[in-house]
């Protein structure tokens, strides 16, 4: 034996009915829905003919619900209420950004940039999963040349600029070490002061190491290179314990700087300028989450440097 279907409700029909139940008045429920009245009787006529029921009472001064009206009416509220919640949930997760992102950052900004870059996140998208990796500049532009991190922040040496990157901020090489050292009574350093000085560098490959021996070879200056270190806290270790200098942005020993634990002065006769860079990999399509990510970043650290 077949069955016959139920005729379909149609939406619009169950908020109609609902918008003049809630004010008693075809007039004032039209004019709080922002529909004619004559919109707002058709679609509660429709309503009516596929349910099969009169829903209203028409009297004087309104309408009042019948008893089968007042039967399913907490039923239609409810099915209503679901259905905008349903819609709420879908528009917020087609607009919210969710996945993993993976970034590179050298040691002169991951401190600051770490806790900014997470609340922004947890704020605005909290459904980005952020995994930020720190090592020397090298090592980042390696990770982006084979896609292990989405977005790298490094930095350069000189006027060569890297292709498809974005510069962040500029600033210039200094001589850092203990205090107390003789090489800090002077307001810059020169290079050639430098000769035979032990000096703790970043461990090669790395662009500044790179730099710095190369500036040094076309000045006629040799560098006593006495340690060469995967962390900048084994060269401010090594700074601090044994008298050694290092070359290198001040930022990356802000800290320690600013405490009075190392002091920095410009290296002059050569200088060295660095910039700071940022790029993403071309090993595979930038997600909404990375580009999200990649402004948040520029963001902070543009900021930091006004």
């Amino acid at each position: 034996m077949a069955v016959s279907a139920a005729p379909s409700v149609a939406i619009p029909g169950l908020k109609a009915a609902i918008g003049v139940a809630t004010h008693g008045s075809f007039l004032r429920a039209a004019v709080s829905m922002g529909i004619s009245q004559s919109q707002l009787s058709r679609q509660v006529a429709g309503l009516e003919v596929r349910l099969g029921q009169k829903l209203f009472h028409r009297h004087g001064r309104g309408v009042v619900l019948t008893d089968f009206g007042q039967r399913i009416m907490p039923r239609v509220q409810s099915l209503i209420a679901e259905l905008e919640a349903f819609d709420a949930v879908v528009s917020n997760t087609r607009t919210q950004l969710i996945g993993d992102v993976a970034v590179g950052v050298i040691p002169l900004v991951s401190r600051h940039l770490a806790s900014s870059l997470v609340r922004r996140l947890q704020s605005i998208h909290p459904g980005i999963r952020l995994r930020m990796l720190e090592a020397y500049s090298g090592q980042v532009e390696e990770w982006l040349s084979s896609g292990r991190v989405d977005i790298g922040v490094f930095n350069r040496y000189g006027d060569v600029r890297p292709i498809h990157a974005d510069q962040l901020m500029r600033g210039q090489v200094s001589v850092i070490g203990s205090p107390d050292h003789l090489l800090f009574r002077q307001k810059e350093i020169s290079f050639d002061v430098l000769h035979g000085v032990p000096i703790a560098m970043p461990a090669r490959p790395n662009s500044l190491t790179d730099h710095v021996l190369t500036a040094a070879a076309n000045h006629g200056i040799l560098l006593n290179i006495a340690l060469e270190a995967g962390t900048s806290s084994l060269i401010q270790e090594a700074m601090q314990a044994s008298g050694f200098v290092t070359l290198s942005p001040a930022g990356t020993y802000a800290k320690a700087i600013n405490s009075n634990q190392l002091t920095a002065r410009y290296l002059c006769n050569p200088t060295i300028k660095q910039t700071t860079w940022i790029a993403t990999s071309t090993q595979h399509p930038l997600t909404g989450a990375s580009r999200a990510v990649e402004k948040f970043i520029k963001e902070i650290l543009y900021t930091s440097t006004q």
